[in-house]
Parts: C-alpha cells; structure tokens; sequence
C-alpha cells in the first residue's frame, strides 16, 4: 500500500510524536495512517498491542481496512453480550476494537492492560472532559495515544481542551483555567466569545498534524471510495436465513426440467428481491419498522455531511426512498424517483437551499441530471452492475465538480449487499446475465448460499 506524500508525512510526524491528534479533514485516510503506525512498530519489533476506540458504525470498517491492507496483523472486534465480549478481550490479537460505549462496561478487561497505542477515533466523542465515558478512558493505561477527527475544533474553541488534556494530561492547564484564558462569558456564564486564539494555536501546534482537502487536493483522486461493513441484527439474520433456505428448498423441489427453464429462473431471481429488500428494512417486508441499515445511515450522516456538505443517497426501491424521506426529516431531504415530476424544480432547490443537505434517488430517477452541489454520494443498496454504479455517482462526479466526491457503500456482512460487492463485480459476465441473458441454477446457488449460517 503506497501513502501519499501527505500520508508519509503524517507517519512519519507519529512516530516522533507517539501521543498526538490526526486532525486531517473527512476523507483524508486518518485510520490508513494511523495502521501504517502501527505496521512501522510492528517492522521495528516495537510492542503493538493496540486499543481502537471508536463509534460502533465504524468498528467492522477497521477490521475490514486492517485485513485489506495490512493482514500482517491479527484484530478482534469486541461485540456481543458480556461472555461473547469477555471471551474476545481474552483472544490473543494485535487490535482490540470496541465502541466507546462499551468502555464502561468492559473496562475489567481494557483496564487490565497497559496498551502500547490507545487510539481514539471520531474523537469529538472525547471533547467534553465532565463526561463518564471520557473520566473512565482517562483511567486507560497507554505509552502512545492517537486522537483522530476531521473537525478537531467542532466550533467551539472549548471542544479542543478534552482531546489535548486525554493525549497529555495538564498540558493546557486544569479546564476552568482554559476556559478563563481563551473563552469570553457573558453574566450568565455562557461562552459568548474567544480571545488569544493564536497563542492557543501555537500551544496545541506540536501536538496535531492537519491538512485540509484544499492543501492535498492535487494528491488525490477525484473519487474516494468507503464501505461501511455492518452486521445485521440477529432479528434480521433469522428472517435472512429463512427467507435463503425457503428459496434453496424451491430449487430443490422443482421438477428438474423445470430447473433451467428461463421463465423458473427469473421467477427465483425476483423472489431474491426479498433478500435485497431485508437488508434496507425489515418494513419493506411489510414487517416492524426495524433496519440497521438505517441506524448505521443516521450514524454515519454527521460525520459524511460535516462542512455543510451535501449527500445523494440512492436507493433501487422507491418505497426505501419514501422511508428514508419519512426517517431523514431533520435534513429536509427533497426525493427524485421514476414517478416525479419537475426534476429541474427539485434539483434547483437543492442546488439554492442550504437546509436541504439530502436528494435521495432511485436509479430511476438518476440518468441525465447534473448535480454538482452534492460531494457525497451513499449507496444505500447496490445495482447489479458496476456502469449502474457509475451512473449513479456520476450525478455528483462530472465536469465542474469543484471537489472530490466521498462515495459510501452500506453493506450488509454475509448477505447479497456483500456479494454483489465483492464478488458479483469480479465476475461482470454474471451480472449481464442477471441484467438480461439466462443464468444456471448453479449460480443462483452460489448466490443464495453466500454467508448463510
């Protein structure tokens, strides 16, 4: 894995430092430099046992960036109820990663060790000194400690002290004394101001490597690519598991010269819709309003829109895209589907509206429109083919767009989400056969009995 040149130097600036904040805007591969730390001690025989703290959405895309490019290391991913948990801090690993949430609870476990790296990712979760889950991580025993966050500062002067203080504890002073020194209050005591902003500048200078999009912009490329792996609740697995084996069992029972009738095989392939249709929501179903699919968007959205960015978020079911408008309200989300008029009157308002941070889409709704103001783009649920998927992100990334397009998978571990993306896409010829040309019962199979249990 090559860094680029910004990266290396962020490394090599940690290495130096051991204990300090990566403060690199959103997109800038904070966790990518902060494993190629970790990989340069493992190379120097330097101790390497690892605690990654971080917001529960983003605990799998860790594991998933640590195996892809650097599977030198063993991690674990602490989840479950309290004896699956005991039984994975106890595993023998490199990375523990566990949610912040789960510090207070486990903290027999992670307070047992002293880590060579205590690594604090979205590290805003961090800024407020008063609360239980910053006074029980201030107990962590560590050598180094890395805070990461794209907005270090969230607006408020007074969020950088709780960061600071846990990387070095008393180094601005005890956090009345900071607010005395930098914060102006009103008779009330609220904090109305800020004074001696740059003597607090130089203070915390040695302490963060930063870099905005602007400063880096010709080192990247126009397009950076996430997923955000996540596991399905064990109500939804069930279902998911069901619903494979009942279509399996179809297969099984059909009359074997029905099998490969083409008019078989598109009745099994629509009946498969089901299973894409589960990982967006239970309630597609026509079950309870429940979808972790959903919960995951509604934690990752903070994050993908900070800066006041904007997000297209495509779905293929325009009855996902009316639960998303009914779920996202607080965005004032505006919708294009196959069944909405006035396109150019929705697209102007969300060019010209700050308030409205969402355009959610069916791939229906997406050929031929132009939409600059969005640097975003979520795919709720993937097409079967890779042109679809271009499509889709070229409604953000085309000539004129002034900056580069974050474009997010929500996958699903162990369902069709996760193979259409890390396999169907291997085999393209597979997926113009699903798009139109007869498929086997074979493949279906191997479709079907991706990630069963």
């Amino acid at each position: 894995m090559e860094l680029y040149p910004y990266q290396q130097k962020s490394v090599e600036f940690l290495k130096i430092k051991g204990t300090a904040m990566v403060g690199h805007e959103v997109g800038l591969g904070k966790t990518l430099i902060a494993l190629s730390v970790l990989a340069n001690a493992k190379k120097e025989n330097r101790p390497h046992k690892t605690l990654v703290l971080c917001p529960a959405i983003l605990k799998l895309q860790w594991k998933s960036e640590q195996e892809k490019f650097f599977p030198e290391f063993k991690s674990v991913v602490i989840t479950g109820n309290a004896e699956e948990r005991a039984r994975l801090w106890l595993a023998r690993a490199d990375i523990y990663i566990a949610n912040y949430e789960l510090l207070q609870r486990d903290f027999n476990f992670a307070g047992g060790t002293v880590w060579d790296y205590v690594i604090c990712d979205e590290a805003t979760r961090i800024s407020n000194p008063r609360t239980k889950t910053y006074k029980i991580l201030s107990k962590l025993k560590s050598v180094n400690r890395l805070a990461m966050t794209g907005t270090p500062l969230n607006n408020r002067v007074q969020d950088i002290y709780g960061i600071i203080n846990w990387l070095k504890p008393g180094y601005l002073g005890n956090y009345y004394a900071f607010l005395n020194r930098y914060c102006v209050k009103n008779y009330w005591g609220s904090v109305v101001g800020y004074v001696n902003l740059e003597e607090l500048r130089k203070r915390i200078r040695p302490l963060i490597t930063r870099k905005t999009k602007e400063e880096v912009l010709p080192e990247l490329p126009d397009k950076i690519i996430s997923e955000v792996p996540f596991e399905l609740s064990e109500e939804e697995r069930m279902l998911y598991d069901k619903i494979t084996k009942e279509l399996l069992f179809e297969i099984e029972q059909a009359d074997i010269s029905k099998v490969e009738n083409p008019i078989t095989i598109q009745a099994t392939i629509t009946k498969m819709l089901r299973l894409r249709q589960l990982t967006g929501s239970m309630e597609l179903l026509g079950e309870k309003n429940k979808s972790s699919k959903l919960d995951v968007l509604k934690e990752l959205l903070p994050m993908a829109l900070e800066g006041e960015k904007k997000a297209i978020i495509f779905t293929f079911f325009s009855k996902m895209a009316d639960i998303l408008e009914r779920e996202l309200a607080v965005y004032k989300p505006l919708k294009i589907t196959g069944s909405v008029n006035h396109r150019e009157d929705i697209i102007e308002e969300f060019n010209n509206n700050a308030s409205r941070q969402i355009l959610l889409m069916t791939s229906a709704g997406q050929y031929g429109l132009n939409i600059q103001i969005a640097s975003v783009v979520i795919h709720y649920d993937n097409e079967w083919s890779i042109a679809k998927m271009e499509q889709r992100e070229g409604r953000a990334h085309r000539i004129n767009q002034k900056n580069n397009v974050l474009v997010y998978h929500l996958i699903a571990r162990k369902t069709m989400d996760e193979y259409i993306k890390k396999v169907l896409y291997k085999k393209q010829k597979l997926a113009n056969q699903l798009l139109g040309e007869q498929i086997g019962v074979k493949e279906i199979k191997e479709i079907l009995t991706y990630g069963i249990q």
